[in-house]
């Protein structure tokens, strides 16, 4: 008896560690290890479990206000949001979340598929990178006091990073680039370094 208990602990403890990243909305497009994440098609009752959420904006949303407030909650008191949207209108998530923190929203429409980074290093320090594959059809987020630039795209930013409370976050308007028609090497490390970001430990 005391064996089952002591597999059940290790199997759950193993499987939490393992699904610590949340995703939610426009997930089912995207070339990511399954078995990395958890997914759903809402907010859970409990994030209790949960380091990270990833918002993969749609064209609608299924977050209602007391889920947005439950994820600022949950990132005030130290978990990690990933906000990333697409051009028009694959953005209803993300701009839901930027607008009730930063009152902005994402703009443009931008078709570079590369971004650059800036010459000083932010929080991400994607300037070690050799490319940064922006997306197909992208979109910008309005500067803000509150958050570092680490990409550009046509002079616009399109990934930037930054704190809420104890928690982090990244605002991303091309995350088109986890798709498995443009999934790449340097894809892979983009993603490699949020989720190393937004969950530190």
């Amino acid at each position: 008896m005391r064996l089952l208990i002591t597999i059940l602990l290790f199997t759950s403890s193993v499987f939490s560690q393992e699904n610590q990243t949340l995703l939610l909305g426009n997930y089912n497009s995207l070339c990511l290890n399954d078995s990395l994440y958890e997914t759903s098609d809402s907010l859970p009752e409990s994030l209790d479990d949960v380091k990270v959420i990833m918002l993969f904006s749609g064209s609608t949303s299924n977050l209602n206000q007391d889920d947005i407030e439950r994820i600022v909650d949950f990132v005030k008191e130290g978990g990690g949001l990933y906000s990333g949207a697409e051009n028009w209108p694959m953005q209803a998530e993300s701009n839901q979340m930027t607008h009730r923190i930063y009152k902005k929203e994402s703009y443009g429409e931008f078709e570079d598929v590369n971004a650059q980074s800036p010459e000083q290093a932010g929080n991400l320090a994607l300037n070690s990178m050799d490319s940064i594959p922006a997306g197909n059809t992208t979109v910008a987020f309005p500067m803000d006091y509150r958050l570092k630039v680490e990409a550009w795209v046509e002079d616009q930013p399109i990934i930037l990073s930054g704190q809420l409370g104890k928690g982090r976050i990244i605002i991303d308007g091309g995350y088109s680039r986890f798709y498995c028609n443009n999934r790449s090497i340097e894809s892979d490390e983009l993603l490699h370094i949020f989720l190393k970001f937004l969950k530190p430990d």
